[in-house]
């Protein structure tokens, strides 16, 4: 069950606490931590979604698993979030919840695909680019894709910009596949 309300709606709720306490910094890395954690670890995330597993079960393998690490508040949220039955939106809360804490703290991040890996000149230059037009708080993903061929693909959020030469060629072997002297009907 993937339901982006319900996590927004804990998450929501989490950092209003963590900020009234003052702790979301801490929260917010916990949170990070428990997002890499569920989507690189799918048993940890069948662990969460299984119904066979009893709700204390799940708790002593979250204390097992985190409570070293993790704030205290972010401990007594999540034994909260598997006390509600809502443990197998885990994963989408701390996503959820990450992405409102940037947002709050004015974070943008930014995904850089490219055909190969950049080099430093190419990758400074656009950084500041976009340091100088989106201000300073912007984290930086770089990933390579060879399907790209040349060029890079951006994306931060919903706006993509696509400036690659995979691209580029589709266009063209669209514009050319369109005849403008036939006639359509």
């Amino acid at each position: 069950m993937n339901n982006p309300r319900i996590a927004k709606r804990y998450a929501v709720s989490l950092l209003r606490l963590a900020t009234e306490r003052g702790c979301a910094d801490q929260v917010y890395q916990n949170m990070k931590d428990l997002a890499g954690a569920v989507r690189s670890n799918k048993d940890l995330d069948r662990m969460f979604r299984s119904p066979l597993i009893k709700a204390d079960a799940k708790n002593r393998i979250l204390s097992a698993l985190f409570a070293g690490s993790f704030d205290s508040l972010t401990m007594s949220f999540l034994e909260l979030v598997v006390r509600k039955h809502r443990e197998a939106e885990t994963g989408g809360i701390a996503q959820a919840f990450v992405e409102l804490f940037e947002q709050q703290k004015g974070t943008v991040r930014v995904r850089v695909t490219s055909a190969r890996v950049m080099d430093d000149g190419n990758r400074k230059d656009l950084e500041q680019q976009l340091r100088n037009a989106l201000g300073d708080g912007v984290e930086f993903a770089y990933t390579q894709d060879p399907d790209l061929l040349g060029g890079y693909v951006m994306q931060s959020g919903d706006l993509r910009v696509d400036a690659s030469l995979r691209r580029d060629l589709k266009e063209l072997r669209r514009q050319f596949s369109d005849n403008p002297y036939l006639q359509k009907f």
